[in-house]
């Protein structure tokens, strides 16, 4: 392997401002459904946030940087409402093929605000991995009322790649098969929030 695709970088992230047309109190109630459900039960994420992920099922990909290239499949799941701590397994598949068993991904939430301001909150989940192909992970909504009836975003979605697939991510393979996908999301958050629903629609990556 050559010393160019070892030096890969490990952390890759999605960082976007919006504006919702929403009350900060309601996209904070999409936030905190999407955090819940990330953490209690994804599959139930295939419903409205993650329409036009085309993930319904493991596909096989062409090309080691297609948009099917890397894929994840969620098992068991435990949640503590309490503490707000998350665990679910996982199978990754890459290529079509499953390289990696039973992976755990830990999260955790948290909803925090300046202490001398009410706003902007801090919805953060934090992720941590089990074995050494993902090193962690982060999804961070900053939001803060522009009006009574619109929000400013600013969301982040980061995730550290432990140094073996890292490796395997080139810019092409990442912006074809993750980066738009959380965009994706957030896109699909934002029309839930205003529009109670999310379309169907055919997304992928800006070529």
């Amino acid at each position: 392997m050559s010393a160019l695709v070892m030096a890969r970088p490990q952390q890759r992230q999605v960082v976007m401002d919006t504006v919702c047309h929403v009350s900060v109190d309601k996209m904070l109630e999409v936030v905190e459904k999407f955090c819940y459900q990330f953490q209690s039960n994804p599959d139930s994420l295939f419903e409205w946030a993650y329409i036009g992920l085309g993930e319904a099922e493991v596909k096989e990909s062409k090309s080691k940087e297609g948009r099917d290239a890397v894929q994840l499949r969620y098992k068991d799941r435990f949640y503590d409402p309490v503490e707000k701590n998350g665990d679910v397994a996982i199978d990754i598949y890459i290529l079509g093929i499953r390289w990696w068993k039973d992976q755990h991904l830990g999260t955790h939430y948290r909803l925090t605000r300046p202490a001398d301001q009410p706003y902007p909150l801090n919805a953060h989940m934090n992720a941590t991995y089990s074995g050494s192909i993902l090193e962690g992970g982060d999804v961070i909504f900053l939001l803060d009322p522009l009006s009574p009836t619109e929000t400013a975003v600013h969301y982040e979605f980061r995730l550290v790649f432990g140094r073996f697939l890292s490796a395997f991510i080139s810019d092409k393979t990442w912006r074809n098969a993750m980066e738009w996908r959380f965009t994706t999301i957030l896109e699909n958050l934002v029309e839930y929030a205003e529009t109670g629903t999310v379309t169907e629609k055919e997304r992928g990556p800006v070529q």
